[in-house]
């Protein structure tokens, strides 16, 4: 737990840090932020509403890689020396960010004592995000997909009483995207989860009653 609040400071100060060298950018609901084959110009603060990184197949398919929450960092490829950024950045609701140039970013790297050190492991933490990501479609089945997806999300949520756990509103759809399953599927296996206890639902979100349950199903 100590360990968890440490790496969330960590994440506090550097979004203060960028939010003082960035400019203010607003984009209307499904406008994107940029997409793949654009350059990597800036690194990215979301200050309110939701973006979704995205990949897209040629037939049309889309998984959601991650959603984007406000006070989180985007537009990694702007760090990792990629020209052009490897994801769809889409904004699922009126959005406000913080638009931070890459040279500005390196020029702060140099300047602020462990800037460097903090970018790079969020960096990992992304790459870590779109790998597992990209293993679960090609390995797991569906309901181990969304168990692992559900429990991934609320780890992101503040800390709260145990055994239960909350998870932010998204519709079905959009845990659809991210499993890379048809909205219908992930349905029927949220009412079955439901059933089983492992997870009740209301319109503020999902709270997973059950997480060592879910934790056994995401590793099957």
């Amino acid at each position: 737990m100590a360990a968890r609040s440490e790496d969330e400071l960590v994440q506090q100060r550097l979004a203060a840090t960028l939010a003082a060298l960035g400019s203010i950018q607003s984009f209307r609901r499904h406008s994107y932020v940029y997409t793949p084959g654009q350059p990597a110009h800036a690194l990215y603060l979301l200050k309110d509403g939701q973006v979704s990184l995205e990949l897209h197949s040629p037939e049309g398919r889309i998984l959601t890689v991650k959603t984007v929450e406000p006070e989180q960092i985007f537009g990694h490829s702007a760090l990792d020396g990629g020209a052009q950024y490897d994801t769809f950045a889409q904004a699922l609701q009126p959005v406000r960010l913080v638009a931070v140039p890459k040279a500005t970013v390196t020029e702060a790297v140099a300047t602020t004592p462990g800037m460097g050190a903090a970018l790079i492991d969020m960096l990992g933490q992304h790459r870590l995000t779109v790998s597992r990501r990209l293993d679960e479609v090609a390995f797991k089945s569906v309901p181990a997909r969304l168990a692992s997806v559900l429990l991934e999300m609320s780890e992101e949520q503040p800390v709260g009483p145990r055994p239960q756990q909350r998870v932010a509103r998204r519709t079905h759809q959009q845990l659809a995207e991210m499993v890379n399953a048809y909205r219908e599927t992930v349905t029927k296996i949220i009412n079955q989860f439901r059933d089983a206890r492992l997870l009740d639902v209301d319109r503020s979100g999902i709270t997973l009653l059950n997480p060592s349950r879910l934790r056994e199903l995401a590793q099957s």
